[in-house]
């Protein structure tokens, strides 16, 4: 099979998908237009609300839910594989933002000074024209500006004002060591 009619075929089965969808979240799920869910995508809306915008396409392993919060992601939104979105309180993801493999998004913190018991919860907002590289992580109260450029593997948290590139350094020597012999 070529690839246009494999193309052709993942769409056709990507429709009824969104409707199942919609159905298990028993009101909780919204969905704009269509959208590709390549086989593994998982969507839970539990205790939360999901509404997923225009021609989304979501790749194998895209891991996306609402665990008593509220999950918006804009239209042309484009999660590679292993992306993992999940909100406990909310999450905004705004139109036309690219998600690179191995992507992490989270609103909330395990409360370790409470002997791990509960979460810190805040928000995350990231705007139109987003580009997030592969393994990153977007912590809790972030806010990413339009059109920002998320270097592959950084950890972000706070604020980032739109049109700017952002990420951590290169890795440097720690120590040296002998070995055993």
């Amino acid at each position: 099979m070529n690839k246009k009619a494999r193309r052709q075929l993942e769409k056709l089965f990507s429709i009824p998908k969104c409707l199942i969808y919609k159905i298990m979240g028993f009101g909780r799920v919204k969905i704009s237009g269509s959208q590709r869910w390549e086989r593994g995508a998982v969507l839970h809306a539990e205790g939360g609300n999901v509404f997923i915008g225009n021609k989304c396409n979501f790749r194998t392993g895209v891991h996306i839910r609402a665990l008593g919060g509220v999950l918006r992601i804009g239209d042309f939104v484009f999660a590679n594989n292993n992306v993992s979105i999940t909100a406990f309180n909310k999450i905004t993801i705004g139109n036309h933002v690219k998600l690179a493999n191995n992507v992490v998004i989270v609103d909330h913190d395990h409360d370790y000074m409470n002997g791990n018991e509960g979460y810190k919860v805040g928000s995350v907002v990231i705007e139109d024209g987003v580009w997030v590289g592969a393994n990153s992580v977007i912590l809790r109260d972030t806010h990413i500006g339009k059109n920002c450029v998320i270097a592959a593997g950084s950890v972000v948290k706070g604020n980032l004002p739109d049109n700017t590139v952002w990420g951590t350094r290169l890795a440097a020597q720690i120590k040296e060591f002998d070995p055993i012999s």
